[in-house]
């Protein structure tokens, strides 16, 4: 049989990558002829910074139950808030597989506990966030008989998963760049993009660095958190550097957005960048290393100013390298790989 596939997301207003990444497996997943939903907490609930035309459902209790809401108040109240906006709720059927961010951790398992479940960890470093130090193996969801498998977006998050949990299925999701969108203008703008709340006080701090030595003067700062996607691909097209101050992330969006735009990249990989953080078209720089950090963003600035066209065959490659690696092509491949492997898997439990 071939179950809905049920994808729990968060109701998040503000622009969120990996919330856009959800929409985007449901979306390929209807295309293929499966039945898959978004499933958020809220009547009404959709992003508004990007397009869509994604089956959206609601759930309130499920919700509620993995955000632990509202905890703090009385039964009575509880109870009347459940009536008032669960009215209405999807009837998750057993047959049903959802999918979960990791960032619910045992929850995961806990919620629904009939249902077959896929984790979709685009946070690996995140995954154990919700566990005590002395967690037992036993007790996360990836060894769980009713979690079928998990998928990842890097080879950082691949090798993290396999080390932690060498028993558990997990798939690797590349993803896809539209370079149709994100592409370069002919004549790119005296603009610095960063994302202030991706470590903030790093990206400041690199900033300030430069303001002091006097070499923002004719340079405009934007930063891009609150954009739009149309806003942030347009803002990426028209400007010369990106700064990158991505940590523990499981890939990294906006890096790999801004080396397909044509941007000179600079700065931290952030785990999951490693692996397009080439050193032929970014500049890499360890992570936390601020004075290095000002410091390239200074040669890159003084090159610029130079010679607006010096690093063009740089950037020429940096978007050949994301057309070849990171297209639609290749994320369908990997997601019909995974997906065979855990509707097999799904039958195989069914028929058992």
């Amino acid at each position: 049989m071939t179950p809905r596939l049920l994808f729990v997301c968060p109701d998040i207003s503000e622009p969120s990558g990996g919330l856009k990444q959800i929409y985007r497996q449901v979306d390929i997943l209807n295309s293929y002829g499966y039945t898959a939903l978004v499933v958020h907490q809220k009547q009404g609930f959709s992003p508004q910074w990007f397009d869509h035309e994604t089956p959206t459902t609601y759930h309130y209790l499920l919700h509620a139950e993995l955000n632990n809401q509202p905890a703090s108040k009385p039964q009575w109240y509880v109870k009347l808030r459940e009536a008032q906006f669960s009215k209405n709720d999807l009837i998750i059927q057993d047959t049903d597989i959802l999918i979960f961010p990791e960032v619910y951790g045992p929850r995961i398992t806990e919620v629904f506990s009939s249902n077959f479940k896929v984790i979709y960890n685009q946070g690996c470093y995140q995954a154990l966030q919700e566990f005590p130090i002395d967690v037992s193996a036993k007790k996360v969801p990836y060894n769980h008989p009713k979690v079928l498998a998990s998928l990842v977006n890097s080879d950082d998050a691949m090798g993290y998963m396999h080390y932690l949990f060498p028993k558990h299925p997990t798939f690797k999701i590349r993803h896809s760049i539209d370079t149709n969108q994100f592409q370069s203008a002919t004549h790119k703008k005296k603009q610095i993009l960063y994302m202030s709340r991706k470590n903030h006080a790093d990206i400041k701090l690199v900033l300030q660095m430069n303001s002091l030595r006097g070499n923002l003067a004719h340079w405009e700062l934007i930063d891009i958190d609150h954009f739009t996607h149309a806003d942030v691909s347009k803002a990426m097209q028209e400007s010369s550097i990106f700064l990158s101050s991505n940590l523990d992330e499981g890939f990294g969006l906006p890096a790999i957005e801004a080396i397909a735009s044509g941007c000179i990249v600079i700065g931290y990989p952030g785990k999951g960048g490693k692996e397009y953080f080439k050193e032929d078209f970014t500049m890499a720089i360890p992570e936390k290393n601020i004075l290095l950090f000002a410091k390239k963003l200074e040669e890159v600035i003084k090159q610029i100013e130079k010679n607006p066209n010096y690093w063009n065959s740089q950037t020429d490659l940096g978007r050949n390298f994301v057309a070849k690696n990171y297209n639609e092509m290749l994320e369908k491949l990997d997601m019909e790989v995974a997906w065979n492997f855990i509707l097999e898997k799904y039958n195989e439990n069914i028929d058992a």
